[in-house]
C-alpha cells in the first residue's frame, strides 16, 4: 500500500507517526475541531488508515536503525583515529631542543592525545602505554591470530543447573546424615589430621 487516496486521511496518518496522539494528529491534518472524537474514531477504526500507520512507523524504525549504524559507525571510526593518533605519537616532540621538557599546550594533536595526564606546572606528565596501544591497533586489523582464552580450573558445580546442584547437596545431605554427621555442621578437615 502506499499514499491513501484522500489527502486530508494521508495527513493525518503523516501527522499521528510524529507523536501517535490522535486529537492532535487529526486537528494538525486540517479536522474541525467541533467533531474531532468523531473523526479520530472513524479514522482509527478504517483499515486503510490503520495499514498507512503501519507503513509509516515501520519506514521510521527503519530509518532509526539507520541512523543508528550510522552513528555507531561514525563513534567506531572516531575511536579508530584516536588510537591511530596516540600510536603515531613521536616521543622526541614531547622536549624542546635543548631537552627541557615542553608545555602541554606547546604539544601537537598526537602528543596531546598520547597524554594520559600532565604535571600542574602545565608540564607534559604520563604517556599512554604505546605498546598496548599498537597491540589494540593489531587485534582490531586482525594482524595477529587471537589466543584463546585461557582455558581455568572450573569450579565443582561448573556447568551444572541450579536443579542438578541441589540434587547433589541433598544426596550429600542423606549421605552424611546416614553416617550419623550433621551436613549443617561441616567444617572442612585439613589434611593430616
Amino acid at each position: 500500500m502506499s499514499v491513501l487516496r484522500l489527502a486530508k486521511q494521508e495527513r493525518f496518518c503523516q501527522e499521528y507517526v510524529k507523536d501517535f496522539h490522535g486529537k492532535k494528529a487529526a486537528l494538525r491534518a486540517g479536522y474541525r475541531p467541533g467533531h474531532i472524537y468523531e473523526a479520530v474514531s472513524r479514522l482509527m477504526k478504517d483499515a486503510r488508515v490503520r495499514m498507512r500507520i503501519a507503513e509509516l512507523r515501520e519506514a521510521q524504525v527503519r530509518q532509526a536503525r539507520a541512523e543508528t549504524e550510522i552513528r555507531a559507525h561514525a563513534e567506531s571510526n572516531y575511536v579508530l583515529a584516536q588510537v591511530v593518533k596516540i600510536a603515531r605519537a613521536d616521543p622526541r616532540k614531547y622536549f624542546h631542543a635543548d631537552g627541557t621538557p615542553k608545555k602541554v599546550h606547546e604539544l601537537g594533536d598526537e602528543e596531546a592525545a598520547a597524554l594520559s595526564g600532565f604535571e600542574p606546572t602545565g608540564e607534559a606528565g604520563k604517556v599512554v602505554d604505546r605498546l598496548k596501544v599498537l597491540e589494540l591497533l593489531g587485534r582490531h586489523f586482525g594482524l595477529w591470530q587471537q589466543k584463546p582464552a585461557p582455558a581455568h580450573e572450573g569450579g565443582l558445580f561448573e556447568g551444572m543447573s541450579l536443579d542438578e546442584v541441589r540434587r547433589v547437596r541433598d544426596t550429600v545431605g542423606k549421605i552424611l546424615t546416614e553416617r550419623g554427621r550433621d551436613p549443617h555442621q561441616l567444617v572442612p578437615q585439613r589434611r593430616g589430621e
